[in-house]
């Protein structure tokens, strides 16, 4: 009796070793499988971030060249965005007087020291001619817009009919060179 006794502690003791290695052997198992998916996510991560950095970069130098263009396009210093206007007078065959310069506050951008000049400019001539001098200044060959444009019929004098006609333009041009 003693003998079966201590061969059913003997067999208890063994079985209770059993389960406890084989608890063991699965914890291991789950930890081992928590560092290969924290691993994996860490690789995925890597090469996410790599992949990244590699399309900024081509991105960057993609850009380059249009950067460098713009910068030289916005690089248009004051005295000849004002000739570029009064040329336009002698392009469309009106009278054209510069008024004032205003500088104009630009949101500032990254890095860019854009600034922006608006110029009022009166043009007197005949219709045709005033508008073909509007579409000039639209499309000027440095970075500007036409903000305000008013035409108007100059006054008759002593009762005939004045073929003329006045235009009051705004045009704001943007510019990186100091104002």
């Amino acid at each position: 009796m003693l003998h079966r006794t201590s061969t059913a502690f003997l067999i208890l003791a063994i079985a209770l070793v059993a389960w406890g290695l084989v608890g063991l052997f699965a914890w291991t198992i789950n930890v081992d499988e928590s560092e290969r998916l924290a691993l994996a996510g860490n690789e995925q991560k890597a090469v996410v971030t790599n992949a990244v950095s590699i399309r900024m970069h081509a991105l960057a130098q993609e850009t380059a060249k249009d950067g460098a263009i713009l910068k030289e396009l916005l690089n248009t210093d004051i005295v000849s965005a004002a000739n570029m206007i009064e040329g336009v007078g002698k392009t469309a065959g009106v009278t054209v007087k510069l008024g004032d310069a205003i500088p104009e506050n630009v949101p500032a951008s990254d890095g860019a020291n854009i600034k922006a000049v608006g110029f009022v400019v009166a043009a007197d001539g005949k219709f045709p001619a005033l508008m073909h001098a509007a579409r000039l200044f639209e499309t000027l060959p440095i970075p500007s817009r036409v903000t305000r444009l008013d035409i108007e019929r100059t006054p008759q004098s002593s009762g005939k009919a004045s073929g003329l006609w006045h235009m009051n333009v705004y045009v704001r041009i943007l510019t990186t060179s100091d104002i």
